[in-house]
């Protein structure tokens, strides 16, 4: 009977947080009007739409889900805005003085050659898909590969190289929450990106433009 009882009450449970984390995506709907849509998609093909295509066509990546990410991550504006994030400099600054042991995946040995000003540039996000410029490092390429002709391509080569086997198994819930937190969406919980409604505005878009 207890047995019994203690499965009851985590399926309410269960039911009770599942509901909790659907209703920002209920209460979302109406914010997201037909006239939003529509212009939000008109905006995002008028300035990425044919880019995103080729690239996507070539790489064999979810075209809907890039033209989405650039309206969640810079609202399709063209050129895009960089973004400079503080707490990432004094973190990559830690790494490269030897007071921290490493940053995401880097090491002293990875940043002893930047300068400060480098390193101001490597903690800011760049292009239309905000990719942070340390997140480069490893791969050999720099803030202006990042901002060049080339630049989008190269950022959709590092979320296919992060997170691709969510693309691939169309799994964006999860792939929007990787490329803003660099985590998996909570299991039973919401969502904890900076914008608490970033995956929810995100599945919304994906749905107007397939």
């Amino acid at each position: 009977m207890r047995l019994f009882l203690k499965i009851f009450f985590a399926v309410i449970l269960v039911h009770i947080i599942w509901n909790f984390r659907s209703c920002s995506y209920t209460a979302l709907k109406p914010i997201f009007s037909e006239r939003v849509k529509i212009n939000a998609i008109m905006k995002v093909e008028r300035n990425y739409g044919a880019e995103i295509e080729r690239i996507c066509e070539e790489l064999e990546a979810p075209s809907e889900y890039f033209k989405a990410l650039v309206l969640l991550e810079c609202s399709a504006q063209n050129p895009p805005q960089s973004r400079y994030e503080p707490n990432v400099f004094k973190k990559l600054k830690a790494v490269k003085e030897g007071k921290q042991k490493k940053y995401g995946n880097l090491t002293q040995k990875d940043l002893e050659r930047y300068s400060t000003e480098e390193i101001t540039m490597l903690a800011t996000s760049w292009g239309a898909l905000q990719i942070m410029g340390y997140h480069v490092v490893k791969e050999g390429l720099t803030i202006d590969d990042l901002n060049g002709e080339k630049g989008l391509q190269i950022a959709i080569q590092w979320c296919i190289a992060t997170y691709g086997k969510y693309l691939e198994k169309e799994d964006y819930k999860n792939a929007f929450h990787i490329h803003n937190t660099g985590k998996k969406h909570p299991l039973f919980w919401q969502a904890t990106t900076y914008d608490p409604l970033y995956v929810d505005k995100g599945l919304i878009y994906i749905s107007s433009l397939e």
